[in-house]
């Protein structure tokens, strides 16, 4: 596993590569989804329950960041969560 991080003007920017099995793009479209592993439900035969990218999908939009998932050439997965760096833009007052 690798991490990597890395700070821009107006963003930061972390990334999680593992090794593993290659992945097709129709399986990595479905990891932040809750409950999936894969493209198959969750068992109780199976450790963890696929909650894991999902919670980091929802931290991160919560936060107005974006979350990138792809596949390595050589086997297992990119993950790439782009943050924006300072405070929030303050809401307009009428």
């Amino acid at each position: 596993m690798w991490v990597t991080t890395s700070v821009h003007p107006n963003i930061a920017v972390l990334t999680v590569e593992n090794t593993g099995e290659n992945l097709t793009p129709q399986v990595v479209a479905t990891l932040a989804e809750p409950f999936l592993r894969g493209t198959e439900r969750i068992r109780s035969d199976h450790a963890g329950v696929g909650l894991g990218l999902a919670i980091v999908k929802s931290i991160t939009q919560a936060h107005d960041g974006m979350l990138t998932l792809s596949p390595r050439a050589a086997g297992g997965l990119r993950v790439t969560v782009q943050l924006p760096v300072g405070p929030p833009h303050a809401a307009s007052r009428d």
